[in-house]
């Protein structure tokens, strides 16, 4: 879709009038909209109107002193347009969006855990983050909060931690937080009545570890080392998003050949993060063999990696300016045959993927999520692509080099377990193609510009595709070497509500099927 700032600006100037205070920019050519307190709903409605598949990436929360900012980021017609509105820090309070955009739903709950804002009308504004007993008048990102010594509150134990009947022939079934099926501690209440799923209450925040309140103690240059850290299998797409927003507050240009090579690294990411989800995927759903070819051939791409950046797994290649060391010929010929050799093999995995019955009676028609779901659930990556939304931000809004890189964006009409799948399978394909196109056509010259340390007032946006959907970071500079606001929102944060809407009215053998399907991370989540 063609992007019409102008006419969009103009279509909230009509409907919300004098209560626009104020218009400006966001790096890199982002608009963003302050509005009167109460006018935002309207210009979220404004927002939704121009793109049918339009919805809310992100709520920030930034503590301005006497008041508290929120601004709503919303995915529109390829780009992101920000809502501003101010609340005041005392008796914070302001209407909840999630009756136009039920996907702001945990958005909402984040803020308020974190910024304590009241999102009056919100169906459901429980605790999401921060534990029960946390005391009540301690929000972490605020300023002012001193969460050092926290002293907990004393609390009974809630009924959902006890596997108790809830009513008369439902079972209240709870997966997590220590199970041994799902390695990180979330937790899952389902209400079962026989083998139907009823209820799903999803609960996050078990080893939530406060990053982006840390990182407002470190410098820049530190900070890349800490963000790569929210992710063990998606790092180098965390540097990136990281690096690339703050080099939009500082308006630096990456040198080409830095940007081919940050392509590579994020190719290969996305291939060996792919082939994890389905290996796992065998393994939920009763097929360990799968688990076991889909994890031997991925080990040629960790040593790719390892030829690329010194590394297997915590990558420590991108920094702000470019990449921390160069690619020799001699390692883009085993890089190349390495590709090649896997290449081979995916024809055999998609026949599998397409033919073999225990795949197709597993994950055939199981977990559907509809189009309309995903568009209103705001779910990103191949979670939206398997329900046929087509999204990529590597094509909608290209960073790295892939507005010079040729490729297919995925998508899969069917919306069910089987074709998430299929649409990451089909994914490592056009990665390994985008891989040996940028390793064939690699630029000559620097691959990397020195950049000074302090970074000049300012506020940015920046998104990557990651191998689990759009990953959004918001930055904002006040001068100094240390930043004023880090604001993360990972793929499995807005993908985590569409598994309350596939588990319900499902069978409880398929919840492994259609939760593996949503290739959930909760060291993503608990950032």
């Amino acid at each position: 879709m063609s992007i019409n700032i102008n006419e969009i600006l103009k279509a909230l100037s009509d409907a919300i009038g004098e209560r626009v205070l104020q218009t400006k920019s966001l790096r890199p050519e982002k608009a963003c909209i302050q509005v009167e307190a109460g006018a935002h709903r309207d210009a979220v409605k404004v927002l939704l109107k121009q793109d049918g598949n339009a919805g809310i990436s992100a709520i920030t929360g930034v503590d301005l002193g006497e008041t508290i900012e929120l601004i709503y980021h919303i995915r529109t017609c390829n780009t992101i347009i920000s809502i501003r509105v101010d609340v005041p820090k005392e008796n914070a309070k302001i209407e909840s969006i999630t009756d136009l955009v039920p996907g702001a739903n945990f958005h909402e709950r984040e803020a308020s855990d974190l910024f304590g804002v009241t999102f009056e009308g919100h169906p459901n504004p429980k605790r999401l983050i921060l534990p029960e007993d946390w005391p009540e008048n301690v929000f972490p990102l605020r300023k002012d909060a001193v969460v050092a010594n926290v002293q907990s509150n004393s609390l009974p134990i809630s009924e959902d931690n006890m596997q108790v009947a809830a009513t008369e022939g439902v079972v209240n079934i709870v997966v997590g937080p220590q199970h041994p099926a799902l390695i990180e501690p979330e937790k899952f209440s389902l209400k079962v009545d026989g083998e139907i799923v009823k209820e799903v209450e999803p609960r996050i925040g078990y080893v939530h570890r406060g990053i982006e309140k840390a990182a407002e103690s470190r410098t820049y240059l530190q900070n890349i080392y800490l963000v790569e850290r929210i992710c063990g299998i998606c790092n180098a797409c965390h540097a990136t998003c990281f690096c690339q927003t703050v080099e939009a507050v500082m308006g630096v240009n990456v040198p080409s050949r830095a940007e081919y090579l940050r392509t590579v690294i994020l190719e290969l990411n996305r291939i060996h993060s792919h082939m994890l989800l389905l290996g796992h995927a065998g393994l939920e759903i009763g097929y360990e063999t799968l688990f076991h070819y889909m994890w031997r051939d991925r080990e040629p791409v960790l040593d790719m990696m390892e030829e690329l950046t010194g590394n297997r797994i915590i990558a420590s290649f991108i920094t702000i300016g470019g990449v921390r060391r160069d690619l020799k010929e001699e390692a883009i010929s085993k890089i190349n045959a390495g590709l090649a050799n896997l290449k081979k093999k995916m024809s055999f995995y998609r026949q599998l993927f397409e033919n073999d019955s225990t795949l197709k009676m597993r994950t055939r028609d199981v977990g559907v999520l509809s189009k309309q779901d995903a568009l209103k659930l705001c779910v990103v990556g191949p979670v939206a692509r398997g329900s046929g939304v087509d999204m990529d931000v590597r094509r909608d809004e290209p960073y790295a080099a892939y507005n010079e890189i040729p490729f297919r964006v995925i998508t899969y009409d069917e919306g069910d377990a089987w074709a998430r799948l299929m649409v990451r399978l089909d994914e490592i394909i056009e990665s390994i193609n985008i891989i040996q196109y940028a390793l064939e056509h690699l630029p000559s010259g620097p691959y990397r510009i020195r950049v000074p340390r302090i970074v000049p007032a300012g506020e940015a946006i920046g998104r990557v595709e990651a191998p689990r959907g759009e990953l959004f970071y918001y930055i904002k500079s006040n001068g100094t070497a240390f930043p004023e606001r880090v604001k993360v929102r990972t793929p499995t944060f807005a993908n985590i509500a569409s598994f309350v809407k596939i588990a319900e009215g499902g069978n409880i053998a398929d919840v492994p099927a259609s939760f593996v399907s949503l290739d959930p991370c909760f060291s993503c989540t608990d950032r």
